[in-house]
C-alpha cells in the first residue's frame, strides 16, 4: 500500500483538534446546566434522616443507624435551594419541583423556578460518610427543609467558622447522629429534631482516604461469619482392659455465626 493512502485523520492530527475539544467541553457544560435547570437528578447515595419512630435510618429499607456510630460531614457537598411539595391532601408525595445549587452559588431566583400551585420551601443538603461500626464506609445524603434541618445547618456553619480560625486544615466535622424530641400540643404528636454532636474534626484528605479504604459503599458491609474451629486430631486410642480402643473425644461445637442487627432501638436524646 502506498504511503499516500495511509489515513492520517486521527483526532490529535486534526488542525482544529483543540477547537473540537473546547466545543465538546462546552457541550458538556450545556448538558449539565440543562439538568440543573430541570431540577437535577436523584443522588447516587441513599437518603438518611429520621424515621417515624424517631430513629436515624437510611436507604429504601430504612436501615437503622447504629447507636454511637460516627459520621463525617463533607462540607464540600453542601447545597441549598428550593423544593415544592404537593398539598397534604394529595396521595402523591413526590416533589412538584426542586432546584438545588452548590453552597458557593447564590440561591436560585424564585422567579426562575417552574410555576407550581404551592409555595417553594427552602432546603439544604450534604453528604455523610460513616467512619465507625457496622455501617463503616456507607455514604448517605441528608436533604431536608424542616425547622430542625435549618437549625443543624446553621449550627454547622457556625462551628465550621470557629474551626477555621483554630485549624483551617481540618474542616470536616465527625458527628454522632442524635435526636431531640418534644410533644407538640397543637398537633398532639411527638416531634423529632436532628442533632449532630461533633466529636472531632478531620481534613479533606483524611475523609477522601477513608472513603477509598472503606470502599465508599452505599450499602452496609456484610460481616463475615465467624470462623469455625477445626476439630483437633483425636489422640491415638489407648487400649482398654478388653483390648478395644477408647472412643475418640467428641468434636467441638462450631462457633455461632454472627447475625445482622437492625432491631428497633431508642436513640439517645440530646440535652436541650
Amino acid at each position: 500500500m502506498a504511503e499516500d493512502n495511509i489515513p492520517t485523520t486521527t483526532r490529535t492530527q486534526l488542525p482544529d483538534a483543540a477547537g473540537r475539544i473546547a466545543d465538546l467541553l462546552g457541550g458538556l457544560n450545556n448538558v449539565q446546566n440543562s439538568i440543573q435547570e430541570a431540577g437535577g437528578v436523584a443522588s447516587a447515595f441513599p437518603f438518611i434522616g429520621i424515621n417515624g419512630d424517631g430513629i436515624w435510618a437510611y436507604g429504601q429499607e430504612r436501615t437503622e443507624v447504629e447507636e454511637h456510630s460516627l459520621w463525617a460531614v463533607d462540607i464540600r457537598s453542601w447545597q441549598h435551594g428550593y423544593i415544592a411539595w404537593p398539598p397534604n391532601t394529595s396521595k402523591d408525595r413526590k416533589p412538584l419541583a426542586e432546584r438545588m445549587v452548590p453552597a458557593s452559588s447564590p440561591l436560585p431566583a424564585l422567579a426562575s423556578l417552574p410555576a407550581v400551585p404551592v409555595e417553594y420551601q427552602l432546603q439544604f443538603s450534604f453528604e455523610l460518610l460513616c467512619m465507625s461500626g457496622e455501617d463503616s464506609g456507607v455514604m448517605a445524603l441528608y436533604k431536608n427543609g424542616s425547622y430542625g434541618a435549618k437549625v443543624i445547618v446553621q449550627n454547622l456553619v457556625e462551628e465550621v467558622r470557629k474551626q477555621a480560625k483554630v485549624d483551617a486544615t481540618r474542616l470536616c466535622p465527625v458527628v454522632e447522629l442524635q435526636i431531640r424530641s418534644y410533644f407538640h400540643q397543637e398537633w398532639k404528636k411527638t416531634i423529632y429534631n436532628p442533632v449532630l454532636q461533633i466529636h472531632k474534626w478531620i481534613s479533606f484528605e483524611e475523609y477522601d482516604g477513608f472513603e477509598k479504604v472503606g470502599g465508599g459503599s452505599t450499602a452496609p458491609a456484610i460481616e463475615a461469619p465467624a470462623p469455625v474451629a477445626e476439630p483437633a486430631p483425636a489422640p491415638r486410642a489407648a487400649a482398654r482392659g478388653n483390648g478395644r480402643p477408647a472412643a475418640p473425644a467428641p468434636a467441638p461445637e462450631p462457633a455461632p455465626v454472627a447475625r445482622g442487627r437492625r432491631t428497633t432501638r431508642t436513640q439517645p436524646g440530646a440535652a436541650a
